[in-house]
């Protein structure tokens, strides 16, 4: 009798245990899924995107001139912001916008034909600066994180990209009944599809605040109405704050 009521005694405490024991392993399970929201802030450098050149002809005085220009974009400053969710262990969404602006200086040469002798035209060389281009880009990425260490994060994503290009042409006018020309700057604006890659270093300060560099190549092009094909994105790079909720 003694052994049964040890047993039984034994048997009660082990289905009490277990039950006892069920709630706080399906609440870490369940805390585990929750999803972890992840902000990132970053200022950095885009590379310099390749040169552009355009090209027109023209009829004056019974003859065909031509109107040539160049210009080539330098390294652009950056800004980025990207969010997202770590909705397992090691993968996660997250979605990222970023945008830059810089200035080029655009070269312009005109073949002006002669009024009075035939083929013999005025080549004029012409400049004009301060042409602005601003890219701004929206990067949906799916994230893979590696597990490193406690005090180093990293992760590598990749994705589709948007992007939205505003460039300033230059334009050659020449003067009616003259071998004379001036160049101006015209705003054209385009959106096209590109794709990003890249990985994310971070490591943690305190609390929810850490510190990171972002490597991201963005490849893709944009056309505009005096030109197709235009190279955008490029690679892009940049340090910041990480926030983890």
């Amino acid at each position: 009798m003694v052994i049964k009521k040890t047993t039984i005694v034994t048997g009660c405490v082990a289905v009490l245990a277990l039950f006892n024991g069920s709630p706080a392993h399906a609440q870490t399970a369940k805390a585990a899924e929750e999803p972890a929201v992840f902000l990132d802030v970053n200022v950095g450098l885009e590379g310099r995107p390749g040169s552009l050149a355009t090209g027109s002809t023209f009829a004056l005085f019974g003859e065909t001139g031509s109107a040539a220009t160049r210009m080539q974009p330098g390294n652009g400053g950056m800004l980025d912001l990207r969010v997202g969710v770590r909705a397992l262990d090691r993968f996660g969404v997250a979605i990222a916008v970023s945008g830059s602006q810089t200035d080029a200086v655009g070269e312009a040469t005109a073949s002006i034909p002669s009024p009075v002798r035939f083929a013999s035209p005025t080549i004029v060389t012409l400049e004009t600066q301060g042409l602005k281009r601003r890219e701004l880009s929206a990067h949906l990425q799916a994230v893979w994180f590696l597990p490193v260490s406690d005090k180093v994060n990293v992760s590598l994503f990749g994705g589709p990209s948007l992007v939205r290009l505003q460039q300033a042409i230059p334009l050659v006018s020449i003067a009616s009944g003259a071998q004379t020309a001036s160049v101006t700057a015209a705003n054209e604006s385009g959106v096209g599809l590109a794709g990003n890659v890249g990985f994310d270093i971070s490591a943690p300060v305190g609390g929810h605040f850490g510190v990171g560099l972002v490597l991201r190549y963005v490849t893709g092009h944009v056309d505009l109405p005096s030109m197709a094909g235009v190279d955008v994105g490029g690679l892009q790079g940049g340090v910041g704050i990480r926030l983890n909720f």
